[in-house]
């Protein structure tokens, strides 16, 4: 009987770290998911409010450049590709932005407060 109250007690022990193992990871996947959800949303914001701007400024080169080298059939074609380019390349590089900057936030707070 004695040798089992060790056994059982260390049986326990495993059983309640790896109980709060799976609970720091859940925490952690659900931190991480939701960084990356907050990270898309604000970059979906940013692409939709700064792709105009964008766009508006460099479509008339591009599409210069496009004529000069392809013809004047490659405009139409060239504009909406380019567009679909800089929604894209906004979109992207805010969300990699974004992304980085709520994860060291993240870490200073914690750096902080533990």
């Amino acid at each position: 009987m004695a040798s089992l109250i060790p056994a059982v007690l260390k049986r326990r022990e495993s059983a309640l770290l790896g109980k709060n193992k799976t609970q720091k990871e859940a925490a952690k996947g659900v931190f991480t998911s939701s960084a990356a959800l907050l990270a898309n949303v604000l970059a979906f914001a940013l692409a939709f409010l700064g792709t105009g701007p964008i766009y508006k400024v460099s479509v008339g080169p591009v599409t210069n450049f496009a004529v000069s080298q392809y013809g004047a059939a490659m405009a139409d074609i060239t504009a909406i590709i380019w567009a679909v380019i800089v929604a894209l390349s906004v979109f992207a590089f805010a969300r990699a932005t974004l992304a980085t900057a709520i994860m060291l936030g993240a870490l200073a707070l914690a750096a902080r407060f533990f």
